[in-house]
C-alpha cells in the first residue's frame, strides 16, 4: 500500500482542517480502492491452480473412456472387448487386444459364439453363446483339438491345435480356449463357436501363439456384450 496516500489519509481524518474537504475525500476513496484491489489479489492467490491438473485429468479420462479401459495395469494380459463389426452371416467380430505393459502393442479379430446364439445365457453349458465375461488363465501348451470345428494349423507341432483356458470364477461354462474357426464366413450355420475363442485365419493362430509365449501371457480379461449382467464382480467395460 502507498505509504504516502496512508499519511495524508491520516493527517486528513484527524484534522480535516489541514487539508480540504475534497483532498481528504480523495485520499480516503484512493485508500479503499487500494484495499479493495490488495483483498481480490489475496483472495485470487489463495485459490488452487485448477487448469493443469483438471486438463490433465480430462484428457486421460477421454483416452480411457474412447479405448475402454482394454489396457489398463502394468501386467500382461489379453483383453477382448465390444464387437466391432459383423461378418457376411451377421456374426460379430470382436477385437482382442494385446496388452503389454500397460500398452496396445497389436489386435487380432475373433468370434465367439454364433450370430443366433448371442444373447442366450452365457453361464449356462450347452448354449453355444459367447464365453461369460470375466478373468481367465491362459494355458501354457497348445492340445490336440477333438472337435471338427477346430481349424487346422500348420507348422505348430498339432495339427488341429486348441490352446485351452480356465475361468477364474463360478460359471455353468468348461472346455473353453482359443483355436481356428474353419467355417468363417463359410457356413452359416456352423460360423462361429459353441463358445470358445475362435481366430479367423490359421496365421493370425500362429501368432497370437508366438505372442502369448514371447510376452508371456497367462491373463484374458473378456468384457463383451456389456449390457449383459454375467458376472457383477467384474466391471464391465464401455
Amino acid at each position: 500500500m502507498n505509504s504516502k496516500l496512508i499519511l495524508t489519509t491520516l493527517i486528513c481524518s484527524i484534522a480535516l482542517t489541514s487539508c480540504s474537504n475534497s483532498q481528504a475525500q480523495t485520499a480516503i476513496a484512493d485508500l479503499n480502492q487500494t484495499a479493495n484491489i490488495e483483498k481480490t489479489s489475496a483472495i485470487a492467490v489463495s485459490q488452487p491452480k485448477e487448469s493443469a491438473t483438471t486438463s490433465t485429468e480430462i484428457s486421460k479420462s477421454s483416452i480411457d473412456s474412447a479405448s475402454g479401459g482394454r489396457c489398463t495395469g502394468i501386467n500382461n494380459h489379453l483383453f477382448i472387448g465390444n464387437r466391432i463389426a459383423k461378418n457376411k452371416y451377421n456374426n460379430p467380430i470382436y477385437p482382442m487386444y494385446l496388452c503389454v505393459g500397460g500398452k496396445e502393442v497389436r489386435s487380432y479379430q475373433i468370434v465367439t459364439g454364433r450370430n443366433f446364439t448371442q444373447q442366450r445365457n452365457r453361464n449356462q453349458s450347452g448354449t453355444q453363446s459367447p464365453l461369460p465375461n470375466g478373468k481367465y488363465r491362459i494355458g501354457t501348451a497348445l492340445t490336440p483339438g477333438l472337435l471338427v470345428e477346430v481349424g487346422k494349423v500348420e507348422g505348430l507341432g498339432v495339427r488341429q491345435p486348441f490352446l485351452p483356458i480356465s475361468p477364474l470364477f463360478n460359471t455353468g461354462r468348461s472346455a473353453l480356449g482359443f483355436h481356428v474357426d474353419p467355417s468363417y464366413n463359410k457356413d452359416p450355420k456352423e460360423d462361429g463357436t459353441s463358445g470358445c475363442i475362435g481366430l479367423i485365419t490359421s496365421a493370425d493362430f500362429k501368432s497370437l501363439w508366438a505372442d502369448i509365449k514371447n510376452y508371456q501371457i497367462r491373463d484374458l480379461q473378456v468384457a463383451i456384450n456389456t449390457k449383459a449382467a454375467d458376472n457383477p464382480d467384474v466391471a464391465e467395460r464401455q
